[in-house]
């Protein structure tokens, strides 16, 4: 769990200084600043919370701090278990009949989610818009909201952390605590919003230990993050 909180951390400073970084540059009075006057300069705060779904500003910080994570957890992890940390991060080859049905198990949950979303108002979220309709760069976009969470996320949640859940309780439960902690991970959203990232969280945990392959729910994971930006209003 001590490499898990190391990782989460690096992860935290990461994305809060690049975002910090980004807001600062794109600020005119705050660029003009040296980087120590701007960080104690009263407009930061606002400055920061006017730029809460600036696209460009999340896609970098979702980046750079995604790929940190998923570095410092392969280092970690290669460090803690040796010749055996592919194993118990999952790395190894799916059979194509268990993407198959995983996909058609989280396909029908998000089609069951969109449902919901589309009869009560309280499930639905501008907040992909709003990122998507402020970004100035599809490719970066793709990569920082698309493709590097999903890579880090179930690094580091459906492979370290699952894993280590293993060593001192059964599936169902590895599932559930991992699923929370997923959903935890997405405080940007509404509470009712939440509540539909709980039941994805369930799905690529058993994806994961259901099909012994840590490469399932990065692809789904990766497929879901990748239509959100290319089709925001799905």
């Amino acid at each position: 769990m001590a490499v898990f909180i190391a990782v989460f951390t690096l992860f935290f400073i990461v994305q809060s200084g690049v975002f910090v970084v980004h807001v600062i540059g794109s600020d005119p009075d705050l660029s003009a600043l040296s980087l120590r006057e701007a960080l104690s300069d009263p407009g930061l705060l606002s400055a920061l919370q006017d730029h809460q779904t600036d696209g460009d500003a999340i896609a970098a910080a979702s980046l750079w701090s995604g790929l940190a994570g998923f570095l410092a957890t392969l280092l970690f992890v290669q460090l803690w278990k040796r010749d055996g940390w592919k194993a118990f991060l999952g790395f190894r080859m799916f059979r194509p009949r268990a993407l198959f049905i995983w996909s058609g198990a989280f396909a029908a949950l998000v089609a069951v989610i969109e449902v919901l979303a589309t009869f009560i108002p309280s499930f639905r979220s501008d907040y992909m818009n709003e990122v998507i309709g402020s970004a100035h760069s599809l490719p970066m976009l793709l990569f920082g909201v698309g493709v590097m969470p999903a890579l880090f996320e179930e690094t580091l949640l459906r492979g370290l952390f699952l894993g280590t859940m293993r060593h001192i309780t059964d599936e169902h439960i590895s599932v559930a605590v991992t699923a929370g902690v997923f959903t935890l991970m997405h405080m940007q959203y509404s509470a009712a919003i939440l509540l539909l990232v709980l039941p994805m969280g369930v799905v690529l945990g058993y994806a994961r230990t259901r099909s012994g392959s840590i490469w399932v729910p990065i692809v789904l994971h990766m497929l879901n993050n990748v239509l959100s930006v290319v089709f925001p209003n799905m």
